[in-house]
């Protein structure tokens, strides 16, 4: 029963990172039978929620069930998990730079030690960015919100009691979300992302203790999201002349944060909904996508350059074969890297 509970979140895992693929490569505007179904793959940075929400309920579990808990064993893990994959990235953007300049590039240092050092986000719809993501590949920007999740769990976990545990937490979002209405940046953005992640972190603690979940038990919770939506909704009062200044404002700062807010309590209620209705119908819609559960991170990391830029087999003349080729050879590479490539470097290093 467990195993088939967490292979949902792998079949959500599969399903998010190949929905943000359509989500960069489909056009807004695709009509079968007079219906416009190109809007339902206009929802990518929902799909990075989803992605938030699974990585809390991850970290949480695996630290839970693992008898080291010191930093190192959980740096080492969380470092070679995130970045083996990701240098090869690097390498593959820089690669394809150099090849389509013919010669050698410039590496552009300065971005990627702020993406080594995980400061990136995308400077063309937020402020007050330290990096840009290395070598145009927008999705990077998820990474280092990631990454400093991973950081600032493992402080709370070890340094505040459990008891308190959550109560420090619902402080922290709040503040960092009412600040950033003051003046938006990375600190204040992360700690207020955070909530977002810690929804996957209380499902798995409800999980791990063998309680149920009920829209009873995730209210409290659901009180702070809704206080976070709030303070954003008065930030796009507030700052509504930012929409005039990105080019995509439905993507960009102040729209953008609420945009996020409001989709992750659908989704904290959602969830609970749908478990209680039996899971009904989940395994029909999202099952088959178990199976790129084990390469998705890199299927994230890798399509701007693999499928949205690609143009080597612009030849063919039929953009669906095109396209649906660069798909398939993306999730080829991407089982390359992460499974056998990485799974073998990852046995090396820690054994």
């Amino acid at each position: 029963m467990k195993k088939n509970r967490l292979e949902k979140l792998e079949a959500l895992r599969g399903f998010a990172a190949l929905y943000v693929v359509f989500f960069h490569v489909l056009p807004q505007k695709i009509y079968l039978l007079g219906v416009n179904i190109g809007l339902l793959f206009r929802f990518g940075p929902e799909a990075v929620i989803v992605f938030f929400v699974l990585s809390g309920f991850v970290i949480k579990y695996t630290f839970e069930r693992s008898a080291d808990k010191s930093f190192k064993y959980y740096f080492i893990r969380r470092f070679i998990r995130l970045y083996i994959p990701l240098f090869f990235i690097f390498l593959l953007g820089y690669g394809i730079k150099c090849y389509s300049e013919g010669l050698l590039a410039d590496p552009d240092w300065k971005t990627l030690l702020g993406n080594i050092f995980m400061l990136q986000d995308v400077i063309s719809q937020k402020p007050n960015v330290i990096s840009a993501a290395y070598m145009g590949n927008g999705v990077l920007w998820s990474l280092s919100y990631e990454w400093w999740f991973y950081m600032l769990f493992f402080v709370l976990a070890t340094y505040i009691s459990s008891d308190k545990l959550n109560k420090w937490v619902n402080i922290m979002v709040i503040v960092a979300a009412a600040s950033y209405v003051i003046y938006p940046f990375i600190v204040n953005r992360l700690a207020m992302y955070f909530a977002i992640w810690w929804i996957g972190v209380r499902f798995a603690d409800t999980y791990i203790k063998g309680e149920k979940y009920t829209i009873k038990s995730i209210l409290p919770y659901a009180y702070v999201l809704f206080a976070i939506t709030a303070i954003l909704a008065f930030n796009l009062y507030l700052h509504f002349s930012f929409t005039k200044i990105y080019t995509y404002p439905l993507v960009a700062y102040p729209f953008i944060e609420l945009r996020h807010f409001v989709f992750a309590s659908m989704v904290l209620f959602g969830a609970i909904i749908w478990q209680n209705l039996k899971w009904v119908g989940f395994n029909a819609i999202f099952g088959i996508f178990k199976h790129l559960a084990p390469c998705s991170y890199v299927i994230y990391i890798s399509h701007h350059y693999l499928v949205v830029e690609a143009s080597y087999l612009s030849f063919i003349n039929n953009k669906v074969i095109e396209y649906g080729l660069y798909i398939v050879l993306m999730i080829v590479f991407s089982y390359l890297l992460e499974v056998v490539v990485y799974n073998r470097i990852r046995k090396v290093l820690i054994g």
